[in-house]
């Protein structure tokens, strides 16, 4: 805890040091990173450029407008402007009045508009209309913009507008992980962008940060009617940018100066689905999403709101098809299998194949009542139980025009699931018994997001954002409330029980027959509260043909999670008590084995890991968007992120130093442990005391892994047009920065903070299941595993380059080829250390470390290289036709978690697993020439209107 106050002050200190540099300065920051730009040159007839001309900027949406000067070159910069359509008006001395209308601003891009103004009076107006921009003519960053058309109106299974990104270049569509039942509020998705692993994307609303550094994703999903656009960008050269280099961004809507709202319901249901020839019959299906929006003004020309909610209610049958034993196999009659059942007590075969009541366990017999009967041939139980899902999610959005020169805006998110699901599996096969009901699970995602932008000058801004993002997980599992143990009379794991919680359903497993799980996949009862601070000023300072920007960012990050692993017991049966010991083939029944009592196999446990722990994180960057000639602009930043290594929930990380005589190093700041922080400690540190010191024993700071003070990451990019305004060829290189995340170093609890005992279970000692245990506390069988970290580690990075070309085809048509590239160094994995090695002899004996098991070592020293061919068409909107395609052949290498005996981790490698060598994704939308203003029926009214009108494919 000392160590964390420290780092706590530290950060508070830099922050502090940073508003004073601000203020002192007078520089003003630039909106982040959700915002653009329109910038330009105003030109005469003769081509000379035009200073002191009036430049102003006017949303189309709300009417507010911003003006600026254009300086001695002719040049100008409107900044920050939201992304949506604007006008803009250009008055000069000496010449009419030039109105650009139509002007698109895409999220995080910087738009050229220049202006060519007539000789003649000022009341003479000359209108010309703009449109989508079609080339980057500012910068060499990568990206490509998901517009509000192609949000709203391709299908997406679910309105999940994360989903798009994969129509764009370089990104790797792949199953997502951890999220498949849409539980959690975090969207999970397994695409990797360019050889940025799918963990390890950005995800920035509003310009704030949601990304969840646990498993991947985004805290918050908002729905597509609360989104402006978004934009996938891939290598974003400017120093603003943090994390691993691929990006998604995007922007909620604001209201505007009218009132606007809409309604929706998508229905999906049995009734409109097709037969799968594989699962018949049809399973059940009702599923409702609907929702609405409404926004407008609230002050007119000043207070601005949009409203957003977007409801789900699910019901899903799943297909399962369980192995079970029959009635008879459950009053010990197994007459009707094929193998022969023997007595383990004689050797010989029980009559007639029937074991008698008399030998029948007692806590079988309860446990077997859960099983349900065969309904079906072949000793198979199918039936269709129900999922359901009710989530319900909300956008909230206020902006108000405090003054000419200080605008505000507040948006606040709310994310809730709750789920009853009967299955113990994340997806097909499906496990579903009938008597273990379902299982609540339960979460809650929020975030509160305040911005203050600031003008001081004509050349100077300043923007303040803050953001807290909580969310809680809370996942049950089956049977939750009912001591089973007590009911059955099985002994044993009375001090496993976590407190407060009278116990769960155990899990099952026979050979042949379906498992019968309690705890699910995912190691429940589980819990994850996590908390997210973060404020942000950025400084921007017009100077010339210079954007000069600067900024921090300050972020505290406290996860606390728990899970149960096999507190409620692992019984395992394979038929080795029932078969015929001489001549084992053909003989013996796992069921058999349950009904007698005698597993082969009993995992126990003490009830929880409780793991996370805290961090503060200070990232400083500066800018210089410069444009250096009329065709040439360059973008120059570097940036430093100071982001320690977390300290762990109440010490419990640790690492392991052969070379000590107490090899085992547990985080402490004093030479005692804090045992009471987790179920297993005062009896795992009875076992092990003498190989365990404390980091402060050790030297090691409390997080264990010293701070990485190397984190410098330049970047550079040019945009240049070698000819006319047509081709632009673009590039930039740039380092990039992973951060840590919650599902690696913090989750692997050291001993003596985890304990667990597997027994193995023999014809000589035949443990029942009424007493497996004898009696004897819960210690360990064998050897226990590891999960140590490295305590000298670089932060994950990536190196991304590229260059390419964009040309333009026609006036909404743009034709782009791009190099990319990315290697990436220091990415975090695990190595088993103590892998036996080849021989004869007891496996224990052969490890470099006998005492211990597995000992999978956290470290950074992984890697990847990435290589690849990118090509897109596109077709802005353009006559009712927009079109997107496509296409990537890449290569993506990755070195190996596991490398052979003896191998060396760094040089052994293999294809990764994103990658894809060829990938075509294609999109568009077509609006049919028939209606109101149309090629066709072009005067159509009323119900030939209503029929035939606004179709689009």
């Amino acid at each position: 805890m000392g160590m964390a106050r420290r780092t706590t002050r530290g950060a508070s200190r830099v922050a502090r040091l940073w508003l004073l540099l601000t203020l002192a300065a007078a520089g003003p920051a630039w909106a982040q990173v959700q915002t653009g730009r329109i910038v330009g040159t105003v030109r005469d007839p003769q081509q000379a450029t035009v200073p002191k001309a009036t430049v102003t900027v006017t949303s189309s949406a709300t009417g507010e407008s911003h003006s600026v000067a254009t300086n001695d070159r002719g040049d100008y910069v409107v900044t920050p402007v939201n992304p949506g359509r604007y006008q803009v008006t250009v008055v000069g001395q000496g010449f009419q009045t030039a109105v650009v209308n139509a002007v698109d601003v895409p999220v995080g891009q910087s738009v050229r508009v220049d202006v060519e103004l007539k000789v003649g009076a000022r009341s003479e107006t000359t209108e010309v209309t703009a449109g989508v921009p079609i080339l980057d003519t500012e910068s060499g960053s990568l990206g490509h913009v998901v517009t509000n058309t192609q949000i709203v109106n391709l299908p997406l299974n679910g309105r999940s507008f994360y989903e798009l990104a994969r129509l764009t270049p370089g990104a790797a569509g792949l199953p997502g992980g951890g999220n498949l039942v849409r539980i959690r509020a975090n969207f999970i998705s397994g695409t990797a962008i360019s050889g940025v692993r799918g963990s390890q994307l950005t995800f920035l609303i509003d310009g704030v940060d949601v990304t969840d550094h646990h498993q991947g994703g985004s805290y918050i999903q908002t729905s597509v009617d609360a989104l402006q656009e978004f934009k996938v960008q891939q290598s974003a050269y400017s120093a603003e940018f943090s994390q691993a280099g691929g990006m998604l961004n995007a922007a909620t809507k604001s209201g505007t100066s009218e009132f606007h709202g809409g309604l929706f319901e998508f229905l999906r249901n049995d009734r409109f689905d097709a037969t799968d020839f594989f699962v018949k019959p049809k399973q059940q299906l009702d599923r409702h999403q609907f929702g609405g929006t409404l926004g407008g003004p609230l002050v007119k020309g000043r207070t601005f709101f949009f409203l957003s909610y977007e409801g789900i209610r699910e019901r899903q049958g799943l297909p399962v098809n369980l192995t079970v034993a029959s009635a008879a196999m459950k009053r010990g009659d197994f007459s009707g299998i094929r193998n022969r059942i023997y007595d383990p007590t004689t050797g010989q075969p029980f009559p007639g194949n029937v074991i008698p009541a008399s030998r029948l366990s007692p806590p079988a017999v309860y446990f077997s009542r859960f099983i349900p009967d065969p309904n079906v041939g072949n000793g198979n139980f199918t039936w269709s139980p129900e999922r359901d899902l009710d989530a319900d999610q909300v956008t909230m959005r206020i902006d108000q025009s405090v003054s000419p020169k200080h605008k505000v805006f507040v948006r606040y998110s709310f994310h809730d699931n709750r789920m009853d699901d009967p299955s113990s599996t994340l997806g097909a096969p499906y496990l579903a018994f009938p008597e273990l009901g379902k299982a609540h699970l339960h979460t809650r995602g929020q975030n509160v997001v305040a911005a203050v932008t600031s003008t001081l000058s004509s050349t100077l801004l300043n923007e303040f954002r803050f953001s807290y993002l909580p969310q809680v997980v809370d996942l049950e599992p089956f049977g939750l409330g009912t001591n089973y143990y007590q009911e059955a009379g099985v002994k044993g794991f009375e001090e496993t029980g976590r407190p407060g919680v009278v116990g769960s359903f155990p899990d099952f497993g026979w050979s042949g027959y379906s498992a019968m799980n309690g705890s699910a996949f995912d190691q429940r009862p589980k819990t994850q509260d996590l908390k997210v601070f973060e404020w942000t000023d950025n400084v921007t300072h017009i100077r010339g043909r210079h954007i000069l920007k600067g900024g921090i960012k300050v972020r505290r990050w406290l996860p606390h999670f728990t899970d149960s692993k096999q507190y409620q017991g692992v019984w395992t049966f394979n038929g080795f008590a029932t078969q015929n010991p001489a001549s084992p083939g053909g003989t013996g029944d796992a069921f058999a084995d349950f009904m007698l009592g005698l597993p082969r196999q009993v995992q126990r446990a003490f009830p929880a890991d409780t793991f996370g722990g805290q961090a503060t994180y200070a990232h400083f960057y500066v800018q210089d968007d410069v444009r250096a000639t009329d065709r040439l602009s360059l973008n120059l930043g570097l940036r430093y992120e100071h982001s320690p290594w977390a300290s762990g929930y109440r010490g419990q990380l640790g690492t392991f130093d052969p070379l000590s005589p107490r090899p085992i190093i547990v985080a402490s700041d004093t030479d005692e442990i804090d045992l009471p922080s987790q179920f297993a400690g005062p009896s795992a540190y009875a076992l092990f005391r003498n190989y365990i010191q404390t980091s402060s024993q050790a030297g090691l700071p409390l997080s264990i892994t010293r701070t990485d003070t190397t984190q410098f990451g330049p970047r550079f990019g040019f945009a240049w047009r070698p000819f006319e305004s047509k081709t632009v060829v673009r590039g930039g290189y740039g380092i990039f920065f992973e951060q840590e995340n919650t599902d690696g170093r913090v989750n692997n609890n050291m001993v003596p903070f985890r304990l667990d005992e597997v027994g193995i279970n023999d014809l000589v000692q035949r443990r029942t299941m009424a007493d497996f245990f004898r009696g004897r506390a819960l210690t360990t069988s064998a050897a226990p595993s590891l999960g140590p970290t490295a305590t000298e580690m670089k932060m994950g990075r990536n190196h991304h380059f590229n260059v390419g070309v964009q040309q333009e085809v026609s006036p909404s048509t743009v034709l782009e080829v791009n190099y990319v590239g990315n290697i990436g160094s220091h990415l975090n994995g695990t190595t088993n250390i103590n892998i036996p090695s080849p021989g004869p002899g007891g496996v224990q004996a052969r490890r470099p470390y006998p005492v211990f098991g597995g000992i999978a070592y956290f470290d950074t020293n992984m890697s990847n290289t990435y290589h690849s061919l990118q090509s897109t068409l596109v077709r802005r909107a353009s006559k009712g036709l927009w079109y997107l395609v496509s296409y990537t052949f890449s290569k993506s290498i990755t070195s190996q978690n596991n490398p052979s005996v003896g191998g060396n981790t760094g040089r052994e490698k293999a294809i990764s697993a994103f990658d894809v060598p060829h990938n075509l994704a294609m999109s568009l939308g077509w609006e049919l020439p028939v209606g109101r203003g149309k090629r066709i029926l072009g005067r159509a009214t009323g119900a030939t209107q209503a029929l035939l009108g606004g179709w689009q494919m």
